[in-house]
């Protein structure tokens, strides 16, 4: 996997600009204030690092801590994607939770090249389409 290391931690500005830019999240990196505060604001933050200490993968939430938790942010480096890193994250905020927690998240759509690359991935890890389980989501930019 290359990871040695998961923390509940903040990482410094230079490495969630460098770990969002791997990405091409540019709407994060644009306001480096902004994706400060959404992290402050998350639930849980979980950073993967490899030997090195290097920054390879972020993880935040945010939810209510007793009934929901939204999976925000996921995000692995491209040279380390599919080695395990973005599972380990995603298994970490599971054992987190409390018993009965509904874990949500939203992704690319099918049909994109990230969404039909992503998309496996969140099933492997028993995650399955609002549609298939008879609800809908909706959502609003304001």
């Amino acid at each position: 996997m290359g990871v040695t290391r998961l923390a509940a931690e903040i990482p410094a500005r230079d490495e969630l600009l460098d770990l969002y830019g791997s990405v091409g999240w540019s709407v994060y990196t644009r306001d480096p204030e902004r994706l400060e505060r959404a992290l402050a604001g998350s639930g849980l933050v979980v950073t993967a690092r490899d030997a090195d200490g290097r920054l390879v993968g972020l993880v935040r939430t945010v939810g209510d801590g007793a009934t929901i938790c939204y999976l925000q942010d996921l995000l692995v480096r491209p040279d380390l994607q599919r080695g395990g890193v973005g599972r380990a994250l995603v298994e970490h905020v599971r054992a987190a939770q409390p018993s009965g927690v509904l874990l949500v998240l939203t992704t690319d759509a099918g049909g994109t090249e990230d969404g039909d690359r992503s998309h496996p991935f969140y099933r492997s890890l028993g995650f399955a389409p609002h549609a298939e389980q008879g609800l809908a989501a909706f959502s609003l930019r304001v």
